[in-house]
């Protein structure tokens, strides 16, 4: 975790649905924004003597690879009503001001609904969550942002 400094954000994965509304004396179609999974984000960055760092080179691969690991080895095992997708993009660096605008390698760990994917997030798509971030924990990732504390000691 460290060579990478290793972080993590959860967010919300959110759809345009189309519902019924039994508000209404006829019920009308509606369409609404609504909250159906989560986007879990590992970011690292190539070690600080790498040099050139750019989009796809050598070091953002090593970097990528090793967030595919983790990312692979938090996924639950056992539940399936829910349902996991790995996505990786290997010809970008992002930058965030929480994170000083290093460059970072991101991988994103998708959780969703196995069937009735449109369905607000449930218990189950928490718990998957929750245990995908207890295990970021136990590997030593950090949340949100790495700190030089943490890289040091």
């Amino acid at each position: 975790m460290q060579r990478f400094a290793v972080c993590w954000e959860a967010h919300p994965e959110q759809a345009v649905v189309t519902v019924l509304d039994p508000k209404e004396h006829t019920p009308r179609v509606k369409r609404e924004l609504r909250k159906i999974g989560f986007s879990l984000e590992l970011c690292g960055t190539p070690e600080p003597e790498a040099e050139n760092v750019s989009p796809g080179c050598n070091h953002c691969r090593i970097v990528q690879s090793a967030l595919k690991e983790i990312a692979d080895s938090i996924l639950p095992r056992e539940d399936g009503r829910c349902v996991y997708e790995v996505q990786m993009e290997p010809q970008s660096l992002i930058s965030s001001r929480v994170r000083a605008n290093r460059p970072d390698v991101r991988v994103t760990v998708q959780i969703l609904h196995r069937d009735n994917w449109d369905q607000p997030i449930d218990e189950c798509e928490e718990r998957c969550l929750k245990d995908m971030e207890r295990a970021l924990r136990e590997l030593g990732a950090c949340q949100g942002a790495w700190s030089a504390a943490d890289m040091h000691g």
